[in-house]
């Protein structure tokens, strides 16, 4: 049953981006008060965004992986850090993006562009996530939708970036007044990448 699998999957991945946005804006982000989460563009960037990070974090550097403690019924992760594995509670504190100096970057928009090969790339990946939607649920002058062709990679992905979101949401709220650099370098990359897009 590809097209209500494709629907509850991508609608489960937009609304763990609409609570990711709300705990940010409750616990005091002030990039996420730039986010409107009933925005299509801002919704369809910040999923990207999540997919990336997502990626980096697992192939990259840390090479992180998580997975439920059966014990403490927490989540727990295993990654590299100065050469070092290390195994703790899954936060998402833990990781950080570096410049060549090692210091703690602002943003990574100049490493996202780069994953697309250009800004123009880029934005034509937003493009096609906020489409992807109306295309795979809705009939068009050329006949009726019939769901995702391979659905199980893209239902896989949905599936881990809602999960990922919704990590970040709780995370969020567990740390209260205290600031997650990597929410908030996703955040303020988010709203370059929502600029540039509305920028005509």
């Amino acid at each position: 049953m590809p097209i209500p699998a494709c629907f509850c999957a991508i609608h489960s991945a937009e609304d763990a981006v609409a609570a990711f946005i709300s705990s940010a804006k409750e616990y005091g982000y002030d990039d996420a008060r730039m986010t409107k989460i009933k925005d299509h563009v801002a919704k369809a960037t910040v999923s990207l965004l999540a997919q990336k990070i997502s990626g980096i974090l697992r192939i990259g550097r840390y090479q992180v992986a998580v997975a439920l403690n059966p014990k403490t019924q927490a989540l727990a992760a295993r990654y590299i850090a100065d050469g070092q594995t290390h195994c703790n509670e899954a936060l998402t504190k833990l990781p950080h993006f570096h410049d060549e100096q090692e210091k703690i970057l602002p943003d990574f928009y100049d490493e996202l562009a780069n994953m697309f090969g250009d800004v123009t790339e880029l934005k034509t990946a937003v493009r096609i996530g906020q489409e992807a939607r109306a295309t795979v649920f809705y009939a068009s002058r050329t006949g009726y939708p019939t769901g995702l062709d391979e659905p199980n990679e893209p239902l896989a992905r949905e599936c881990h970036l809602t999960l990922g979101l919704i990590w970040a949401a709780i995370d969020t709220k567990q740390n209260g007044a205290e600031k997650i650099p990597l929410i908030e370098l996703a955040l303020q990359t988010a709203n370059i990448v929502i600029a540039e897009l509305k920028r005509r």
